[in-house]
């Protein structure tokens, strides 16, 4: 568990971001609402969704608590590898791979972070362990058992599909006697995973803006593989994706070479697979974020810790050392205050830089700001607040722009958060306010309108 220790030192420094934002939303509503919203959106997070409700029944709902369990993830990502490699290796080869996978920057960023990557990381690696057991027992009820492991993974997160396909082949390319269980069972798994793909289908403009994003095939494979939290350093991450990269390629042909197929096998296809995919949405111009394979790591990890105990005298624990060097100060930007993707506390904190009557927001994803932290923006009356207040489907609506009057704003300073799709109040500017910028990030801009009296 020193993986989930580690995960908890400083998990409350870093900000809340948007996503993290959305997942304390549909924790603090009525449970039967979470069925509601899943109906709409985000319906292939919903398993994490409602075991995390489960752990937060216990914990409270503070983003402490949500992160703790991401962290219990990490940690469990960690033990299982270690159960898997020392099935192959030796002991200590098998708790320093423990350890590295745990400590990896491209996962050990899940550690303190809200969503549901860092169990899909621990899922990946179940996975796989209980795909290594059906293989060396071969007995029905091993094989029933990974099917479970995978149903349950593919629902908490749909991209682990490609561990699945990854899964089968390498189990034609390492281990040929066992390709018609993993058919037959692949096969059932696919059937009962139906469901969740035809819904996940019909939501998918919910991730069209993927299609925006665009990620060098370069900037993919190191987000993927070292994180992309905004206070990374990226010098040493380079050096750490080259290291992972050149000591994970000598791992797989070690295994290789010493005629050992099937983990060398599984490795490469776990790890190279997922990867291969992203880079190439990278270079089709969009469709991918790093953060959906992050599952991915675990194999990386395990290979490098296997090319590094391979090589000759005195060199792994060079090798180890400089591990420690080059992750140290990626962990730990990880835990700066600024490290996710838009500051939430500070946009919230610019409420008390000015002396505002009333708040208003452009659109319904910068009320994530006040979710996040309502602090500084508690008893500001809110312009923008809608009649219906009932989620849309995160945070609350807007309230129609064209129902603003003169008699509304007469006078009033008022400050406004908007997007970058919506930046502007833009019925503040039709009734004459002026405006001046206070705050702005990567996301968001915090702007002062002044209204004229009547």
């Amino acid at each position: 568990m020193v993986a989930t220790a580690l995960g908890l030192v400083g998990a409350a420094r870093p900000t809340i971001w948007y996503d993290e934002a959305v997942t304390l939303s549909l924790l603090r509503r009525p449970f039967g609402d979470t069925w509601t919203v899943l109906r709409e959106v985000d319906a292939v997070h919903g398993l994490y969704y409602v075991v995390l409700r489960a752990w937060t029944l216990v914990t409270g709902d503070s983003i402490e608590a949500v992160r703790a369990f991401s962290a219990l993830g990490v940690g469990v990502t960690a033990a299982a590898t270690v159960l898997l490699v020392a099935r192959h290796q030796r002991l200590r080869v098998a708790a320093a791979a423990g350890f590295l996978t745990g400590v990896a920057p491209g996962l050990a960023w899940t550690a303190v972070d809200g969503r549901s990557y860092a169990w899909s990381a621990a899922f990946a690696v179940l996975a796989t362990l209980a795909l290594d057991t059906a293989c060396r027992r071969r007995r029905r009820r091993y094989w029933v058992l990974y099917g479970a492991v995978c149903l349950v993974a593919c629902w908490w997160h749909l991209y682990l599909v490609l561990l699945a396909i990854a899964h089968g082949v390498a189990i034609f390319v390492g281990l040929p006697r066992a390709r018609v269980a993993w058919g037959v069972t692949t096969a059932a798994t696919a059937t009962g995973l139906a469901p969740l793909a035809v819904v996940a289908w019909s939501q998918r403009s919910q991730v069209a803006w993927l299609l925006n994003v665009e990620f060098t095939w370069h900037r993919m494979l190191l987000n993927e593989l070292t994180s992309g939290q905004a206070a990374d350093p990226p010098g040493i991450r380079a050096v750490l994706l080259v290291g992972m990269l050149a000591l994970g390629a000598f791992g797989v042909y070690h295994l290789w070479r010493d005629g050992r197929r099937w983990l060398p096998a599984v490795l490469a296809l776990w790890g190279g697979l997922p990867t291969l995919v992203a880079i190439g949405c990278a270079l089709a111009g969009g469709g991918m974020h790093p953060r959906y394979v992050t599952f991915a790591v675990p194999a990386v990890a395990i290979a490098a810790t296997v090319g590094g105990a391979a090589l000759p005298k005195r060199t792994p624990l060079v090798a180890a050392l400089a591990a420690v060097v080059v992750i140290t100060p990626c962990v730990l930007a990880q835990r700066h205050p600024d490290a996710k993707p838009g500051n939430l506390r500070d946009l919230s904190a610019a409420a008390g830089e000015v002396d505002a009557d009333a708040v208003y927001y452009t659109a319904t994803t910068a009320r994530s700001i006040e979710f996040a932290y309502p602090g500084p923006l508690e008893g500001l009356p809110d312009l923008s607040a809608p009649s219906d207040t009932a989620p849309d489907p995160f945070f609350a609506g807007i309230r129609d722009p064209a129902t603003i009057d003169e008699t509304d704003v007469a006078g009033l300073e008022i400050l406004v958060y908007g997007t970058r799709k919506v930046p502007v109040a833009t019925r503040l500017v039709e009734l004459g306010c002026h405006r001046r910028q206070v705050s702005r990030d990567d996301f968001f801009l915090v702007r002062l309108y002044t209204c004229p009296g009547v």
